[in-house]
């Protein structure tokens, strides 16, 4: 665990509520990203990274650093992710509008159109994957952690992640061969 993570979870053990406001601060977006990735909308991922947070709250005195703060915060939003996804909340994974290409006023309209088409397929693709497999391309593509990160995370080996990721890509890759044969 960083020194900076260590030093809140201490300050709050010890009764300082304000390093648990610290810790929130440090880790809110990322959290968010990893919900919003996962789940449909802003509203979803907003009430899975406030569950996260009171999650946090209730358990932190209990942490005993077995493994980073860090791991241990994304573990916990992954798993209310895939289980506020189990539950038959909307579609899964949704959160990848933001790889539709807005073209700039000389853009060719022809190649902003490929651009999209390869958005969508990217998304329809990783949407399609079944949830664990979802949640370890989430934190490998958008949030650039390790696979041995991953693999504390999603409480696996690391091997384990390393053949999700070669299934998950495979698929990617047969899905994008149309299109990129078009090209």
């Amino acid at each position: 665990m960083d020194a900076e993570d260590q030093a809140l979870v201490q300050a709050f053990k010890r009764g300082e509520e304000s390093a648990f406001a610290a810790l929130v601060i440090k880790y809110r977006e990322q959290v968010y990203r990893i919900a919003r990735r996962m789940l449909h909308g802003h509203e979803d991922a907003f009430d899975v990274a406030q569950e996260v947070f009171i999650r946090v709250h209730r358990a932190l005195p209990r942490f005993a650093g077995r493994s980073a703060l860090r791991t241990w915060l994304y573990r916990i939003t992954v798993n209310l992710s895939l289980d506020y996804a189990s539950r038959g909340s909307r579609a899964v994974l949704s959160g990848l509008e933001d790889l539709e290409w807005t073209p700039a006023a000389n853009d060719d309209p022809v190649e902003t159109a490929e651009r999209n088409e390869l958005a969508r397929t990217v998304k329809t693709t990783i949407d399609a994957l079944p949830p664990r497999q979802r949640a370890m391309v989430v934190l490998r593509v958008y949030q650039d952690l390790p696979y041995a990160e991953i693999a504390r995370i999603m409480g696996c080996a690391e091997g384990t992640v390393k053949a999700t990721m070669f299934a998950a890509f495979g698929k990617l890759r047969k899905a994008l061969a149309p299109v990129m044969e078009t090209r």
